[in-house]
């Protein structure tokens, strides 16, 4: 969660947020985990992601309140199209029937905590990915908590990405740092594969006296 200047606007500012999970049991009335209808997936789908936002504060209060329909609000999901960036872009182990490059993914899950930069952008951990992903049979997917069977969102139902079995390189596009220019709502987000492929929890940017980034990462798999 963060909050950046907005030059030029009075007591407003950019709020970016992280959308990590959803909790259906909570959001749908009846909810009935083992046969959720296409329609309820579609809404946790729009659910998952980022948000940027301008808000408006009070001087008095400290309220903040959003500035409908200006032009930086935007909504990141898990059906956005997002850059593959670094040493992996572009890898057969990244490559799907959908994306035969390897350097295109849509959606960013599990979003956790993450970091603003220097340089204006914010950095978005993507942590406990493994939970949205089915089928698994590797060992590296097993390592990564991914399951043989169905996974508990049974996503997979309505988009064979979801299934390892199907789409067997669509996991190993998530568990990256997130990179969001919440200035430019017409860029795409980027997954900088150099920043390594784990759980991330958080992302945090510092400046070396010669001017080189530093990221801190915490890795949230178990043990």
């Amino acid at each position: 969660l963060a909050l950046l200047p907005l030059p030029g606007e009075r007591n407003r500012q950019i709020l970016v947020a992280n959308h990590e999970y959803t909790d259906e049991v909570l959001m749908f009335r009846g909810y009935d985990a083992a046969n959720p209808t296409k329609q309820q997936v579609e809404v946790a789908w729009a659910a998952h992601g980022l948000s940027a936002v301008v808000v408006e504060g009070d001087r008095r209060s400290g309220k903040l309140t959003v500035v409908p329909r200006h032009p930086l609000n935007r909504r990141v999901t898990a059906t956005s199209e997002f850059e593959i960036t670094g040493p992996a872009a572009g890898s057969d182990l990244l490559k799907t029937s959908a994306d035969p490059t390897g350097t295109k993914v849509l959606g960013t899950l599990n979003n956790c905590s993450g970091g603003v930069t220097p340089w204006g952008t914010t950095l978005h951990g993507e942590e406990n990915f493994n939970q949205y992903f089915a089928g698994a049979s590797r060992a590296t997917d097993k390592r990564y908590g991914i399951g043989t069977g169905a996974s508990e969102r049974k996503w997979e139902r309505f988009d064979k990405r979801f299934d390892v079995a199907q789409e067997p390189n669509e996991s190993h596009r998530f568990g990256y740092v997130v990179e969001l220019d919440p200035y430019d709502p017409s860029s795409a987000p980027r997954k900088h594969t150099a920043l390594g492929r784990f759980k991330h929890e958080g992302a945090t940017v510092r400046l070396t006296r010669d001017g080189r980034p530093v990221v801190y990462s915490g890795d949230d798999e178990r043990f």
